[in-house]
């Protein structure tokens, strides 16, 4: 145990991070109890390794707040922490460490990972709009030659014309859903394109601007859950 100032003390904790260090907490005495805290240490190991700009996005995003809100844990401004009672002092130094060595494994995680999150997020949006019996993932287009190769993501019922909507992670997505799309429509399949990026700034422009063109409608954020349930349901209703 190590003296900071009157009111802080730092505790060496039996856990180690990935880089082979001990895991620090510090505590500080507030009134009522103790303030327990990386002092900013997890997020600026992170950083050797990674861009935390880009790190700290979708669904990695996504992660890290489900981790602290698990774990029982705050940020603010790189700091992680926890505010537990005066008696709790022991219970809060574990609470931030194992927070802590969670936190850590997002700089492991693969970009199949990340792929895998994403449509698994997306699914769960659509789902909570259409019902079952109107929905298809990986669908395939009856009377299209070779239609097992330009698969559908989403295949949406509507009164009209069918709803196919892609999910864009990154360029090469981008790209794929463009040549999808075009390739139906010029095999003459009726129906309209919908696609919900990632994160379309991500994107390089020249592939976004393509991929508009093709599509009937775009959203430019999985975050933009308001913005998805609008577009389907228009659709769904024309």
């Amino acid at each position: 145990m190590g003296v900071i100032d009157s009111e802080t003390v730092s505790i060496s904790l039996p856990l180690s991070g990935r880089d082979g260090d001990q895991v620090i907490a510090y505590a500080t005495q507030m009134t009522g109890g103790w303030r327990v805290s990386d002092m900013g240490t997890t997020l600026m190991r992170l950083s050797y390794e990674n861009d935390l700009s880009k790190l700290l996005t979708g669904a990695r995003q996504k992660l890290f707040s489900s981790i602290l809100a698990e774990s029982g844990l705050q940020e603010h401004d790189g700091e992680i922490f926890t505010e537990v009672p005066a008696d709790a002092l022991t219970g809060g130094l574990f609470t931030l460490g194992q927070g802590v060595i969670r936190l850590e494994d997002l700089g492991l995680w693969t970009q199949n990972r990340v792929e895998s999150t994403f449509y698994d997020d997306l699914k769960a949006i659509i789902a909570d709009i259409v019902p079952d019996a109107d929905l298809v993932e990986n669908y395939i287009v009856p009377n299209i030659e070779g239609a097992e190769n330009y698969p559908v993501d989403f295949y949406i019922k509507t009164q009209s014309n069918p709803l196919y909507l892609f999910g864009v992670l990154n360029k090469d997505k981008a790209m794929l859903s463009t040549i999808i799309i075009q390739h139906l429509r010029a095999s003459g399949a009726k129906f309209d394109a919908m696609v919900v990026y990632q994160d379309i700034d991500a994107v390089p422009r020249q592939h976004t601007k393509r991929l508009m063109s093709a599509a009937n409608d775009t959203v430019a954020s999985i975050g933009e859950r308001d913005a998805i349930k609008e577009k389907i349901e228009h659709r769904r209703a024309a």
